[in-house]
Parts: C-alpha cells; structure tokens; sequence
C-alpha cells in the first residue's frame, strides 16, 4: 500500500513539473518571439531556452543530434540561455528613441525659434512715419468711409528745402517736413452737409497728425469726392484742398473751435503764412 502512495505521488508530482515546464516554456517563447523584432539577441536566447524547456522541441532536438544528455544538463544549457538573453537586455535601443525624441524636440524648437524670430523682428521694427500717419487717420476717421472705400488713398512726406526753412523762420540744418494726405471723404446728400462733413474731417485729421511728430511743419489734405467729367465718366478726383500750418494749429482753440469756420480761418490766415490756405476743386 505504501509503494502504491508513493507511485501516486511521483505521478501527480511529474505531471504539475509537466504543466509547469509547459506554462513556462509557452510564455519564454512567446516573449522571445516578441522580442526578435526589437532586440533580436534576448529574443533568440529565450526561444532557444522555451526549445529546451518544452518536452516536444527538446525531443525532437535531440533525436536529430543523437547524443544522451542529462537532465543537470539541460537545466544548465536553459539557465544558460536566460543568463545570455538576460545580459544581452538592455535599453539602447529605448535610449536611442529618447535621444531622437530629445534630437527631434530640439530640432523643433530650433525651427520654431528660426520661424518666430522674423516675425518678433517685423513686430519690434519701429513703423514709419507714413505708416503712423495712416493708422491715426484710421483711428480718427474710420479705415473706410459711409460707401466703404478705402479712407486713406495716399500720405507723401515733403521735406523742406533750405530755402523753404529760411523763408518760415527756421533754423538752417533743421528738419521740417510737409505732409500731403489724400483721403476719400465721406459722401452726404446735400452740399451744405457735404462741405460740413469734410470740414470737419480736416479738422480732425489736423488734431490728429500734428502731435504725432514735432517735425511735421504743415499739412495738405486733398479731400476726395467721386466727380463726373465732362464726358460723363464719374471717378474720385480732390474736391476740396486744405493746407494747415503748424503756427496756426497751435493758435487754434480747438475744444471751442466749429469746423465749418475752417474755409474762412484759412483763406485769412494765408496773408499771413501762405502754407495755410483752401481751395475748392469743384463746383458744388
């Protein structure tokens, strides 16, 4: 009865080493099968100990080899092939990764840097003189008028000659510049109203402008209307013209000042400074 425990015994013992060199063996295999396609050594190394482990490969090995070997042996010959599979691991090929990943990273804030910095340069470039003119007038007056057309047609800066400085009291080598502005003015339904509104205009423009630099001596504007020739063609063309000094825009009170007294303020002035004047280009 005894000799029949202990056969019972070895059976059910043999039989959980069999499930367990099955369980084993599949997952060594599985995972070196894995491996093969990301680091192909460990993985050869673990399908060689799986061929060792599981009964049928190792069988089959040896049937073709022909040679006994024990079982301390094969035991060794597995270990050994974990052990190489083991120290063949290791996490270049992830270091690789994070090193492209870094290389990638720097690659692209390099690029972004390279694409930024023209666009930080064109914000910080300072605008021109032109360029603030028109903005102002934008800001005064709207960028488009009542029939949507574009505010600001054109702003020409005309530096004075020396001539020019000695005959309105500057300085010889001093800087002074006239601005010509051409502007598309508002449209209205009766002349009175339409001289109205691009007198007033004029006057904001004027208020505008001159404070923006020091070195703006006068100004002209030439006020734009769609006008029909002769021929019947109907275009913008100037129809009023207003020419505004420095010395007169700082004389003026222009809290209490009515922009339809410009015309006459400025005709009156011009016998004083012919730089300030008004001239109507049409017939309304």
């Amino acid at each position: 009865m005894e000799n029949q425990n202990t056969s019972q015994e070895g059976v059910t013992k043999n039989r959980s080493l069999a499930i367990i060199n099955w369980v084993v063996g599949a997952l060594l295999a599985l995972t070196g099968f894995v491996s093969l396609f990301s680091d192909f050594i460990p993985g050869l190394f673990l399908l060689l100990a799986a061929l060792v482990i599981l009964k049928p490969t190792r069988q089959f090995v040896m049937s073709k080899i022909r040679v006994p070997v024990s079982r301390p042996i094969k035991i060794g010959i597995m270990i050994l092939f974990l052990v190489i599979a083991g120290a063949t691991m290791d996490t270049k090929p992830r270091q690789d990764v994070s090193s492209n990943n870094s290389a990638g990273q720097a690659q692209k804030s390099e690029n972004t840097q390279t694409a930024v910095t023209p666009i930080e340069q064109v914000a910080a470039k300072p605008k021109t003189l032109e360029e603030r003119i028109t903005n102002t007038i934008d800001t005064s007056l709207g960028s488009q008028t009542n029939t949507k057309k574009l505010r600001v047609v054109e702003v020409i800066l005309d530096p004075y000659k020396p001539s020019m400085l000695t005959e309105y009291g500057y300085k010889g080598g001093e800087s002074v510049t006239g601005v010509l502005i051409k502007i598309n003015s508002d449209e209205n339904l009766t002349t009175n109203l339409q001289k109205g509104t691009m007198h007033n205009e004029a006057a904001k423009i004027a208020q505008a402008i001159f404070p923006l630099n020091s070195t703006i001596g006068d100004i002209i504007i030439w006020s734009q209307l769609p006008v029909k020739d002769q021929y019947g063609n109907v275009k913008d063309g100037t129809a009023i013209v207003y020419s505004i000094a420095r010395p007169l825009f700082t004389k003026i009170n222009w809290s209490n000042f009515n922009h339809r007294d410009l015309p006459t303020l400025l005709k009156s002035e011009s016998r004083i400074d012919d730089r300030n004047n008004y001239y109507e280009a049409i017939n309304f």
